[in-house]
């Protein structure tokens, strides 16, 4: 027998029989092990069994909503709801067994539109451990905060409502892309980029909606030529003599295009225009804090922007360049007799030179079209998109009942369903929403 000889505090010798202790450890032993492992495995299984339930409602949440949506059944007002038998998602194979742990479950979901979203109330029986009927207990009392990380949660709409007075305000004058923002407002359009050109409302009215109307207006340019009376011989227009062409033809003069502007200086010619003018980096801030620059962010000069929109510019600039030159045909024996500038054919010159078409100045932005069919040879028109604004206000009275109601009560007392109450343009719901949730 093992034995143990020591001094205690004050000084005996002590001897003790250590196999008497051993059970007793034994004992301590079983309980500081074994249990542990039972409530470690326990909490396992009910964490796995928790989320494989949830898993099986998810499931039954997704089909649901893609069930709905294809049916056209989703109710789309605030507070109204709508129940979906479980067996008709198997039926309608919106749902398999396999998405619920190898049982066909039954029951039902209730889908209330919450504001923007949906809340599913699932009902779900005949589902083994996931039932809810026997994984849950009694509905807690209302509440009027989400309950959030509970599995079962139902929503009760409430009611009230307030006598309303709708005004519209005037159309305000229209406006062109460039002076809208790029951003889609919360009122589903683009507004002006100046918010306080829309109309003003009184200060204790609420904007219901900004309403838009669109369309076109118009502007025009007309195409001119020279006009002549022989073919003769004549070359293409050349700022240089072209081979086996000895005179320049001057009343043919005419003038390239405009070269893009560049950072490069162009080579000089005795025929070449060059012209150069400051090149800035144009952008506008938007409401976020950030810059929307023209153009990429590369330098254009300020005639090229709309600078209403684009009204800021970055601090380092460049110059840059662009040029034009000049041209004419050149000729051999019997020089033409040219007209002026003509959109139509003048007496006596039978012959247009196309090469010397020109462009008239643009004409101002109307709302009606000026092309006609007899113009519409060398009439050429631009349309561009024009929006106009109107604000639809309301102004609310106080809340006409004492206490809100819920969806039956509410009914009743106004003799109509929530439905025909919305509709109603002299008046209008608030909904409040309280919450419970199925106990664990």
């Amino acid at each position: 027998m093992k034995r143990a000889i020591y001094v205690d505090q004050e000084g005996n010798t002590v001897n003790q029989d250590l196999e008497h202790k051993r059970p007793l450890l034994n004992l301590f032993f079983c309980i500081g092990t074994i249990i542990p492992i039972i409530l470690i495995v326990m909490i396992v299984i009910t964490v796995v069994q928790n989320n494989t339930c949830i898993n099986l409602y998810n499931n039954i949440k997704t089909a649901t909503l893609a069930y709905l949506k294809d049916q056209g059944e989703l109710p789309d007002l605030e507070g109204e709801n709508t129940v979906v038998n479980i067996a008709d998602l198997y039926s309608a194979q919106y749902l398999n067994s396999n998405q619920t742990t190898n049982i066909l479950c039954s029951g039902n979901v209730k889908v209330t539109k919450y504001k923007k979203d949906y809340i599913y109330t699932l009902d779900v029986r005949n589902c083994d451990k996931c039932s809810t009927n026997k994984k849950y207990g009694s509905w807690s009392s209302e509440q009027t905060f989400y309950p959030r990380n509970k599995a079962i949660i139902d929503v009760i709409p409430y009611y009230n409502y307030y006598e309303r007075q709708l005004n519209t305000t005037s159309w305000t004058r229209y406006f062109d892309k460039d002076e809208l923002a790029d951003e889609i407002s919360q009122y589903d359009n683009n507004l002006p980029l100046d918010e306080n050109e829309l109309p003003e409302v009184p200060k204790e009215s609420e904007i219901v909606e900004i309403q838009s109307d669109s369309t076109y207006y118009y502007r025009y340019r007309d195409k001119s030529w020279k006009w002549y009376d022989i073919v003769g011989n004549y070359s293409d227009f050349s700022s240089e003599m072209p081979q086996g062409f000895t005179q320049k033809d001057q009343d043919t003069e005419v003038y390239s295009k405009w070269s893009d502007y560049s950072l490069d200086y162009p080579e000089e010619k005795d025929y070449r225009t060059i012209e150069k003018q400051t090149g800035y980096k144009f952008y506008y801030t938007d409401k976020n804090g950030k810059k929307r620059y023209y153009n990429s962010g590369k330098y254009s000069v300020r005639d090229e922007v709309n600078t209403e929109k684009y009204d800021q510019t970055d601090e380092e600039t460049s110059t840059l360049y662009r040029y034009r030159d000049k041209k004419w045909r050149w000729y051999n024996g019997q020089k033409r007799r040219y007209s002026l500038y003509y959109s139509s054919m003048p007496s006596g010159m039978p012959y247009c030179d196309l090469g010397t078409e020109t462009l008239s100045n643009p004409s101002n932005w109307e709302a009606q079209s000026r092309v006609n069919d007899t113009n519409r040879a060398y009439r050429l028109e631009e349309k561009k998109p024009m929006t106009r604004f109107r604000t639809v206000y309301e102004i609310l009275s106080l809340k006409v009942l004492e206490k809100p109601l819920n969806h039956e009560a509410f009914e009743k007392k106004v003799q109509m369903t929530v439905p025909e109450f919305f509709e109603k343009e002299d008046a209008k719901l608030e909904i409040t929403y309280k919450f419970k949730y199925k106990k664990s």
